[in-house]
């Protein structure tokens, strides 16, 4: 019995580490924790009409909805508090945080700061300007790629 009791905490704990990286709460591989990097693992949740093709327009009615249901006393502002709330919902907005949008230093944040702040995610992967990310460029983003050897640096890699 105690075998069981091992292998069924065994299954638990393998379930919830599959559950937080599914949750985005582990790096994927490849991808610094920089601002770029966020962007970049939190874009699937962009995708609105889930066909698999992030847009520039799905990203700007998901950030104006976040911010309409965040401006709590509905002055078209977010202050430090009521921005708060976004990384509630969010994670992205831990990383790209208040500073980050607030560009001007005016102690509060518009809808327009945010929708019209490029995306980091667009500037990296989007050579083409064709404001669309396949799932292809945003898996190959997140997949660590192979070191190259040095050929001055035998056995280097």
């Amino acid at each position: 019995m105690p075998h069981h009791k091992q292998l069924r905490l065994g299954v638990m704990v393998a379930s919830a580490s599959l559950a937080l990286l599914a949750a985005g709460c582990s790096s994927p591989t490849g991808l610094s924790d920089s601002v770029e990097g966020t962007f970049i693992r939190a874009a699937p949740t962009w995708d609105l009409n889930h066909d698999g093709i992030v847009t520039c327009d799905e990203w700007r009615a998901y950030v104006s909805q976040l911010f309409k249901e965040a401006d709590v006393n509905r002055d078209e502002k977010l202050s430090p508090d009521e921005f708060s709330r976004l990384a509630k919902v969010d994670r992205l907005f831990e990383t790209a945080d208040f500073k980050y949008y607030d560009a001007a230093r005016k102690g509060y944040v518009t809808e327009a700061d945010m929708v019209d702040r490029r995306n980091s995610a667009f500037v990296e992967l989007d050579k083409q300007n064709t404001c669309r990310l396949t799932t292809y460029q945003l898996r190959a983003a997140t997949v660590e790629q192979p070191k190259k050897e040095n050929p001055a640096i035998p056995g280097s890699r």
